[in-house]
């Protein structure tokens, strides 16, 4: 599929070069590079903690979902203080300044 892309010009020269390191085509390193970061794992930093706590939760048979790390879970807990301190130093917002 062909496509068009707008990259920063220092990029595309560290692609270029690349390409020409591994003397393959342009084409191949930017499908590599792009496939390669598809594949890789998040790292932790990289992930919001309440969706890797959440990715953490059992479903069972019956649809019921349940935490293996029960309610001693100490990393959603810090997460959610996180998450609190975060909100308490925004401005509340109003909830009806979109009401029309």
């Amino acid at each position: 599929m062909k496509t068009t892309l707008e990259l920063p010009d220092e990029l595309m020269r560290h692609l270029k070069v690349r390409a020409a390191q591994t003397d393959r085509t342009l084409k191949d390193v930017v499908t590599d590079v792009i496939r390669r970061g598809l594949e890789a794992v998040p790292a932790a930093s990289d992930t919001d903690p309440l969706q890797a706590w959440a990715a953490k939760l059992v479903t069972g048979a019956d649809g019921s979902i349940r935490n293996p790390d029960g309610i001693d879970d100490l990393e959603f807990f810090a997460a959610l203080d996180g998450i609190r301190e975060q909100s308490r130093q925004q401005s509340p917002r109003d909830p009806f300044a979109d009401a029309g």
